[in-house]
């Protein structure tokens, strides 16, 4: 029987950080645990990642990837169900949340510890998936003169994510809330 191969360690890095990042944020997470958990020493996640700051910036660099490879598939999902574009962009993101979890855990985390640097990495490396939603909402609003319909397309994301998250732990809860908090009140400013 062959073999299968195992990941490089730089992907194994990334995952474990993703990972890792995603449960408790990049600030309350050890490259120690980090490294832990791709199952190697300090040491050698270290050759690869000489910075913690490095390391966020390959997990970032990681969604980057992620979402421009999704982005066709979901342009075409909303596109052949034209007639119900929200509920194609719910089940869109739902997949996408579900598919990894420790992403939009990961970014609600940032969202709370670095908004500004979110804020301009999601008017770059989010603008096409930002530019979709932004069109189903401005739909949406010429179909049904809803000028809301932003609010409602953020607090069903942000739903969405609290929905993954086990209804037992308070603390993120508690962070999710403050979260969608700050999402809203600055959602203006990624137009």
């Amino acid at each position: 029987m062959a073999r299968r191969a195992a990941r490089p360690p730089r992907e194994r890095i990334v995952d474990a950080a993703l990972a890792l990042f995603g449960a408790h944020g990049v600030e309350a997470t050890s490259v120690q645990t980090v490294a832990e958990h791709a199952g190697m020493s300090k040491q050698a996640l270290l050759h690869h990642f000489p910075s913690k700051a490095l390391l966020r910036q390959s997990v970032y660099e990681r969604i980057s990837v992620q979402l421009r490879d999704a982005l066709p598939a979901a342009a075409a999902e909303l596109v052949s169900r034209s007639h119900d574009r929200y509920r194609a962009l719910l089940e869109v993101a739902l997949a996408g949340f579900e598919a990894n979890p420790g992403l939009s855990r990961f970014l609600v985390f940032e969202l709370l510890e670095r908004p500004d640097e979110v804020l301009a990495w999601l008017r770059t490396e989010g603008a096409p998936w930002l530019g979709l939603v932004r069109g189903v909402v401005e739909q949406q609003a010429e179909n049904t003169g809803d000028t809301e319909a932003h609010v409602a397309v953020l607090g069903v994301m942000m739903l969405m994510q609290s929905a993954l998250v086990p209804r037992s732990d308070k603390r993120w809860r508690a962070r999710m809330s403050k979260a969608t908090l700050r999402v809203m009140q600055l959602g203006s400013n990624l137009a």
